[in-house]
């Protein structure tokens, strides 16, 4: 599946099954997801929301604190994963 993909990453990426959330906005509950693999420029979700309804631009927190948090682009989808870069 992501073998025939082309990859287009400047950074190498780095392999982690760390819990995250996606936040929509003050008055939207945060979805919970994993993050698959990371680098400074991006990373690979695994969502618990149907990956369809995700908006093109959110913000993701890494920390349960909230204290860490990247606004995120929507890159790439399919069946599992949401690749997405930092903006």
């Amino acid at each position: 599946m992501h073998a025939e993909r082309q990859d287009k990453r400047k950074a190498t990426r780095l392999s982690t099954h760390r819990a995250a959330e996606v936040l929509f906005g003050a008055n939207e509950p945060a979805v919970r997801c994993v993050v698959w693999d990371i680098c400074d420029g991006g990373a690979r979700l695994a969502v618990a929301h149907p990956i369809l309804s995700l908006p093109n631009v959110f913000t993701l927190s890494l920390c349960k604190d909230g204290g860490e948090r990247r606004k995120c682009k929507v890159v790439w989808t399919d069946t599992r994963f949401v690749g997405v870069k930092f903006v």
